[in-house]
């Protein structure tokens, strides 16, 4: 019995903590009571966002982590704050580092299944920026015919860049409705699209968003160069999926010999804890784990750099 007592008070404190964390971060503020009298919804969770990830970045003094994992966030298109992400995260570990510990009766367990926990959202948040990101990338080419066309028949480029958000699907609709919201906010419209561009952090945007500026500084046809543009970025996104075709096997096989090990590791830890134990015994046994981790990160880090080609 006091065994399973230290886990669930720890337990318990841990649920305590995050549940005040949650409501500090949680509380409403007279900006936003007197925003919603005016904006719509979308528009004041957006300023909640941005006051939000201001408010915790002062607090705890990680302005560019932070910064960064909002960027990340809003690539993805999750519609929670960095520090609502990082609460999942640390609670997550939490639950299944208790959860380990009390099935397996060791600490080793618990920290194994709790590294899971911690390794997991962040995971799941790389994999779907990238895949949007890259959606995001495959329609640039149609993105950019579609505002090649309506500069031709007339419209500005505020005109232009709403009838891509009103047609194309997402996430250039999205993304391109979120960056109208910034224009209606009072932000210019070049600057909306700098941070379009450093959202979704894709050197094709990138160049498309460049040719805007040099457009507005030194004048010209900018459905001439937006046409160019179109057909460089069509060429690079086939090389793009070609190679990424030559390199599938190899980055699937890297990814499955990466976790393979502490998967196997942690799935024996949890049957049969006795047996796993005796490799994290003091002394010369302790360098087994210790051999095994290194050999594997180098692994990974080797087949990383053998399938990134640069183009």
């Amino acid at each position: 019995m006091s065994i399973l007592l230290v886990p669930i008070l720890i337990m318990v404190a841990v649920f305590f903590v995050f549940a005040a964390i949650y409501r500090w971060l949680r509380s409403s503020n007279e900006l936003d009571r007197r925003l919603s009298a005016s904006l719509g919804t979308e528009d004041i969770e957006l300023r909640r966002r941005q006051a939000l990830s201001r408010q915790v970045n002062q607090k705890i003094g990680r302005l560019s982590m932070a910064a960064r994992l909002e960027q990340q966030l809003a690539a993805a298109d999750i519609k929670i704050t960095a520090p609502e992400f990082l609460m999942i995260r640390f609670g997550l570990t939490a639950v299944l580092f208790i959860l380990g510990w009390v099935i397996s009766g060791y600490l080793v367990g618990g920290v194994l299944l709790g590294a899971f926990g911690w390794m997991g959202p962040a995971f799941y948040l790389n994999h779907y920026q990238a895949k949007r990101t890259r959606d995001f990338a495959n329609q640039l080419p149609d993105m950019l015919n579609m505002l090649v066309g309506s500069l031709r028949a007339g419209y500005g480029l505020l005109h232009a860049c709403n009838v891509v958000k009103d047609e194309m699907p997402d996430p250039i609709s999205s993304e391109f409705n979120r960056m109208l919201k910034e224009v209606s906010l009072g932000f210019s419209i070049t600057t909306a699209l700098d941070n379009l561009a450093n959202r979704m952090n894709d050197e094709d945007l990138s160049l498309i968003v460049t040719s805007i500026h040099v457009q507005n500084e030194v004048g010209g046809s900018l459905a001439d160069v937006l046409d160019t543009i179109a057909e460089t970025i069509r060429e690079r996104i086939k090389l793009k999926g070609q190679i990424r075709v030559l390199t599938s096997q190899q980055r699937a096989t890297g990814f499955m010999l990466t976790a393979l090990p502490f998967a196997t590791g942690t799935f024996l830890m949890m049957i049969n804890p006795e047996y796993m134990m005796e490799i994290f015994k003091p002394g010369w046994p302790l360098l087994i784990p210790i051999t095994a981790v290194i050999m594997v990160i180098l692994g990974n880090i080797t087949m990383s750099w053998l399938t990134k080609i640069e183009y």
